[in-house]
């Protein structure tokens, strides 16, 4: 099945250099006018990605973004992609990170290397879910256990983002307790770290972390709670 991608606030020429850089990848690729027809159709089908030209007014950014968000959008959980020559990408990663619902920002220069693989990880991954928690989290660090707290920003059933959190490699296996809100018990499971967080392209410092295991029925747990936010 092919990635479905929907682009928008691009004139025909750069959508056409841009369904080229992502040509030969499984992804269909098609392009949409900046208007509230295309508001409505990012609301009501789902897409793995939405890739959104830039610059332009900001406060229509803004509302197009929260429109996707929105509880109850097709796309609340797609991959959302600022595309924008290189003099633009610094103004660009503002919007991009925690509370801005812009997940990358890709320069034009680098579509050809960049775009397809950028479409291809934010749709490889399971949906994620706004949250912030407090999450307790034991290291493994040399078989020496490190106690540490932190706090999650997003997770899905796969794994989870992690804010204030130091930098540990990739392969580093942590024991976790996420205190989800109105519950008495916490989710309790061991991970993975899979990577660190661009601080420049994200804005915060942290790791993303890759769900192992859970303790007892703690994924299902995990699984109501996630879909209860989105529903």
């Amino acid at each position: 099945m092919s990635i479905q991608v929907v682009a928008t606030r691009m004139d025909e020429e750069l959508f056409a250099k841009a369904k080229h850089a992502v040509s030969g990848a499984g992804i269909d690729f098609r392009l949409a006018p900046w208007n509230d027809n295309t508001l409505d159709l990012v609301q009501t089908t789902t897409f793995d990605a939405i890739v959104i030209g830039f610059p332009g007014p900001i406060a229509s950014l803004r509302r197009f973004v929260q429109c996707i968000r929105s509880p109850g959008s097709a796309c609340q959980r797609s991959g959302v992609i600022l595309l924008t020559e290189r003099r633009h990408l610094k103004a660009a990663q503002t919007f991009v990170g925690v509370g801005a619902g812009i997940n990358r920002a890709v320069a034009l220069d680098d579509m050809a290397t960049r775009l397809a693989s950028t479409i291809k990880e934010l749709s490889s991954v399971a949906p994620r879910t706004p949250l912030r928690a407090p999450t307790r989290v034991v290291l493994h660090l040399d078989q020496r256990p490190l106690r540490t707290f932190c706090q999650t920003e997003n997770v899905s059933e796969s794994g989870m983002l992690l804010r204030g959190f130091g930098h540990y490699p990739p392969g580093t296996t942590i024991d976790f307790e996420i205190n989800i809100p109105g519950t008495s018990e916490p989710i309790r499971g061991r991970a993975t770290i899979a990577r660190t967080t661009n601080v420049t392209a994200e804005r915060m410092e942290g790791v993303g972390a890759r769900f192992d295991r859970f303790h007892e029925n703690d994924r299902a747990r995990l699984t109501g709670y996630l879909n209860e936010l989105v529903h």
